[in-house]
């Protein structure tokens, strides 16, 4: 049976908005890395070992936070009680926060205090820690998140876990675009916030801005730039022409001396 090109173009529309495959496939690349974001500061995600083919309880699942865009990697997550998801914050400020399915970048704790929320998580460049919220899935029902900084969540920041079928990951995310505003949560709530290495974290931070830039030798960061060389003096002035001798007394030559009077001729002897 032909498939009409109407079906095919929402079936392509479905894709797009769709996150990236769950975790507990393997979405990434032969060659191991995701780069994501501006290519001249590349973020990475470490690859994740394989899944086993049974899906096993008491998992740890990492997402990372933030990074070259303001995301979750993976957006989308089938988790079983007993796993515990392990939010890695990355570059910005980001926070880990509960909504109600219908109601996007609203915090449900408005609702039930006991809802998720981390609390913001900051990360800079050149730290050598990377903070954690470690979130224990308690039921299998699907959990809708977001983030509540800025307007990260209308921007796309949002995750959902365990969702029912394909279309709550993106009909939650057209309600996040729409939201008038991202409201905060109150109190940290529903995980245990924490550090791990860098070396340790799940994804690869862009280097800083700019690194290994080719700064003057010597200087610190932010220094001044050299001053630049001192322009060549000018050469000396041409030495001015000589007056006219006849207009200049100064340089005109000494005054002729008098002439001597004649020497007297000696007197002829007498005859």
């Amino acid at each position: 049976m032909r498939v009409s090109s109407a079906w095919a173009l929402v079936a392509a529309a479905t894709v797009t908005a769709m996150p990236q495959p769950v975790y507990k496939r393997d979405p990434f690349p032969a060659d191991g890395t995701v780069v994501a974001g501006v290519p001249h500061r590349p973020f990475r995600i470490r690859r994740q070992a394989a899944a086993p083919a049974t899906p096993q309880g008491n998992q740890l699942i990492p997402v990372v936070v933030g990074g070259a865009q303001d995301t979750f990697v993976p957006n989308l997550i089938m988790a079983q009680v007993g796993d515990v998801v392990q939010f890695q914050f990355s570059n910005g400020n980001h926070t880990v926060t509960q909504s109600a399915e219908g109601a996007a970048c609203q915090p449900l704790q408005a609702q039930v205090p006991t809802a998720i929320h981390s609390g913001h998580v900051p990360f800079k460049d050149g730290q050598a820690m990377v903070g954690t919220f470690n979130m224990p899935i308690t039921s299998a029902d699907p959990m809708f998140l977001y983030c509540a900084t800025g307007p990260h969540c209308q921007e796309g920041q949002v995750l959902v876990i365990n969702p029912t079928n394909a279309n709550q990951v993106v009909q939650y995310s057209k309600l996040a675009a729409a939201a008038k505003a991202n409201v905060d949560g109150t109190t940290v709530s529903g995980g245990a916030v924490g550090q791990i290495p860098l070396a340790n974290a799940a994804f690869v931070p862009a280097p800083a801005q700019g690194a290994g830039g080719g700064g003057p030798p010597g200087g610190g960061a932010g220094g001044a730039p050299a001053a630049a060389p001192a322009a060549p003096a000018a050469p000396a002035a041409t030495p001015a022409t000589p007056a006219n001798p006849a207009q200049d007394p100064a340089a005109a030559p000494p005054a002729e001396a008098p002439a001597a009077p004649p020497a007297e001729a000696p007197a002829a002897p007498p005859a």
